[in-house]
């Protein structure tokens, strides 16, 4: 093995766009592309170092920030398949729970869901306490489901401010705000 020339703007690897703003296309991602956006997350989750995620590595929010963002801070990842999620999404829930998760990426749909197909007897036994931030983007986020997932959750320690709406595009490697 011979330890690869790499540089900040070599070439990590091509992603491929949803085509939801424009025509699908490849966007070349660079070893420095990556580390500016992570240390960008990292500016936004405060770093932090107990994450969760289901999302799969083949999307940039999976990949990124469920994947390699926990590499870069030193952090601990917790990590469930997205069936398990979508035939029970509280197991989500139940995994920040009991690894006290810090931080953990999702889709809007994925806060709806959690409210959809809970019970009360399931979120009685969660402790979303040590949930500061609630990373919310790769589709719009609506303001009823923020509202509907507080009211559901605020009871198992989940706090309104933990939400981070983000938004984000292939062709900026995966997060532009948030």
């Amino acid at each position: 093995w011979e330890r690869p020339e790499i540089s900040a703007s070599s070439l990590a690897f091509i992603q491929y766009t949803s085509g939801s703003t424009s025509q699908p296309k490849g966007v070349m991602v660079s070893h420095g592309n990556l580390l500016h956006n992570v240390a960008d997350i990292e500016a936004l989750t405060k770093r932090a170092l107990r994450m969760a995620s289901w999302l799969p590595a083949s999307h940039d929010m999976g990949l990124i920030g469920g994947l390699l963002y926990p590499v870069y801070v030193g952090g601990h990842e917790t990590l469930i398949s997205p069936m398990h999620f979508l035939q029970r999404p509280i197991r989500w829930l139940q995994v920040i729970s009991r690894y006290r998760s810090e931080s953990s990426p999702g889709p809007n749909f994925a806060y709806d869901l959690c409210v959809d197909k809970s019970t009360d007897a399931d979120r009685a036994g969660l402790d979303l306490s040590s949930w500061r931030c609630a990373l919310n983007g790769a589709e719009s986020v609506r303001s009823s489901t923020l509202d509907r997932f507080c009211a559901a959750f605020a009871p198992a320690g989940f706090k309104r401010s933990s939400f981070a709406p983000c938004y984000g595009l292939a062709e900026a490697t995966l997060m532009i705000t948030g």
